[in-house]
């Protein structure tokens, strides 16, 4: 069942969304579109696109506008997730194998790259100009947020404030921008505009801190992922920074880090030793702080239904566990 089944205006669009998307990677090219569909229908709660709309909801809703450009903010992450599961080598991705694992990875570049150009194509129905500059100039820092990590891999000596700032534009910012995009589609006022695209950097922020957390901390079963395969793809994340910022245990930290290759055994044990130096809580209250920092953004919002469905999604997603 979708999570925005208990929201029905919300789900009516949602649903419009999914056939958008249905109808948009069709292709003659029969392994293209396979390969595409299986993770559009592999699910999830689609937060980026729902976003979208309930943002658009605050001022002059037009359905079908806002319902495209869900629909292309939806393939434009879903053509990152792609990259990212060949550049991490990825086997599944939400419980079903991904591209790269059952394609191979050249077949998984250009699904990607189709993706991009289908998620413009439809932007460009709406708006055939600024629209698209507009778009162009975030996922050109949601990219470079990539690149940075890509960068970064291994590297024992980075700061919990490079951690953060990379990120903001790797998750953060396209939450803000489904926030931001939204809004202007439907006209709503700049402190309105303000307020959501802020409500969606401080979730967009909290959702990665979440997904470090759970990388480390959440069940295999679930998480459809084993535990620290972060660390093992040389993603060193708040919880291991913090951990190897601890001259406690950094010495440790180093040794099992630096080996050639890691175990279950050594994933284990880096767990632990991240747990008592308090990198686990110390993350948690990052957490925290952007779950508090999304409410203040709300309270600067008029008094509208949405708020309540943008509360509710704080509050489930302080209890998610996938």
């Amino acid at each position: 069942m979708s999570y925005w089944n208990k929201y029905p205006n919300i789900q009516k669009e949602m649903d419009k969304v999914e056939e958008i998307l249905a109808d948009t990677v069709k292709s003659r090219r029969k392994i293209v579109q396979d390969a595409s569909m299986d993770l559009i229908q592999a699910g999830g709660k689609r937060i980026r696109p729902a976003l979208t709309i309930i943002s658009a909801q605050f001022g002059q809703y037009e359905s079908d506008k806002v319902t495209t450009l869900a629909a292309a903010l939806e393939l434009f992450h879903t053509a990152t997730l792609i990259h990212d599961d060949i550049i991490d080598n990825a086997k599944t991705r939400r419980g079903i194998e991904t591209a790269q694992s059952k394609y191979g990875k050249d077949i998984a570049v250009y699904t990607g790259d189709y993706l991009f150009s289908k998620a413009f194509l439809l932007v460009s129905r709406i708006d055939g100009g600024q629209k698209v500059v507009h778009l162009s100039r975030f996922i050109k820092a949601i990219c470079e947020g990539e690149i940075e990590q890509h960068a970064a891999k291994y590297n024992s000596t980075g700061s919990i404030v490079t951690y953060l700032k990379r990120i903001k534009y790797k998750t953060a910012l396209l939450f803000a921008l489904c926030c931001q995009v939204g809004a202007e589609a439907a006209e709503c006022s700049p402190k309105t505009i303000r307020s959501l695209r802020r409500y969606g950097m401080s979730m967009g922020t909290a959702f990665q801190l979440k997904d470090d957390l759970l990388d480390l901390t959440g069940d295999e079963k679930i998480t459809g992922k084993p535990v620290g395969s972060d660390i093992v793809e040389g993603v060193y994340t708040m919880p291991l920074l913090y951990t190897l910022r601890n001259n406690s245990f950094r010495t440790k930290t180093l040794e099992v880090l630096n080996k050639t290759s890691l175990s279950f055994t050594d994933i284990a044990e880096l767990v632990v030793l991240i747990k008592e130096a308090g990198g686990i809580e110390y993350t948690r209250d990052f957490e925290k702080k952007y779950y508090h920092k999304a409410r203040q953004s709300l309270k600067q919002l008029r008094d509208h239904p949405n708020v309540a469905i943008l509360d509710d999604l704080i509050r489930e997603m302080e209890i998610r566990v996938k």
